[in-house]
């Protein structure tokens, strides 16, 4: 082969490469605008998601709004009352206090597995003498100091004499636990 013909190989063999090197860039150059397509459609889809989420969340807001102000104004009684012991305390505080018989008390803490937002509570039977008035307010300040009790059942009866009154009830203290964390609902 002469000069000009292996010249002529050389020059097709390069121009050759550079159609092939021209190829492969513009098939880079296209799979990074598909995507850089891609990627800007999926942010537009999550610009939008974010959007709905948060007017989700505003709404959300709005309408638990009551509901968390109650919350706010209960968690002061509620965190007072985190033990079996703490509630058996208050409760034999409010009896030391009046001056009130304690004719008969049986206290025991239950608990459950299946409600997390009241894990434990403390229920117990009662049973106190006193004048008439006096267990009367005691029953009052019972409710009043231990506003999240629940009165199972009250019996009043007439004491040994005619100024007494004996009266027995049946409780439940619950131990609220505001950490509680719950699976969502579907």
């Amino acid at each position: 082969m002469n000069g000009k013909k292996l010249a002529c190989v050389i020059l097709i063999m390069i121009v050759a490469g550079i159609a092939y090197g021209t190829q492969i860039m513009g098939q880079r150059a296209k799979s990074m605008r598909d995507d850089a397509e891609a990627a800007e459609t999926e942010k537009r889809a999550a610009q939008s998601d974010l959007d709905v989420s948060k007017i989700s969340l505003t709404k959300l807001n709005e309408d638990t709004k009551e509901l968390r102000n109650f919350l706010r104004a209960w968690e002061p009684v509620v965190q007072r009352i985190q033990t079996g012991q703490e509630a058996e305390q208050l409760l034999l505080s409010l009896l030391r206090d009046t001056g009130i018989l304690t004719v008969s008390q049986k206290f025991e803490v239950k608990t459950s597995q299946t409600n997390l937002l009241v894990p434990k509570s403390l229920q117990g039977t009662l049973i106190v003498q006193g004048e008439y008035n006096k267990v009367l307010n005691w029953l009052g300040d019972f409710e009043r100091k231990l506003p999240l009790a629940r009165i199972n059942s009250c019996r009043l009866k007439q004491g040994e004499t005619g100024r007494q009154a004996n009266i027995e009830i049946h409780f439940e203290i619950p131990m609220v636990n505001l950490d509680a964390q719950f699976d969502e609902v579907k």
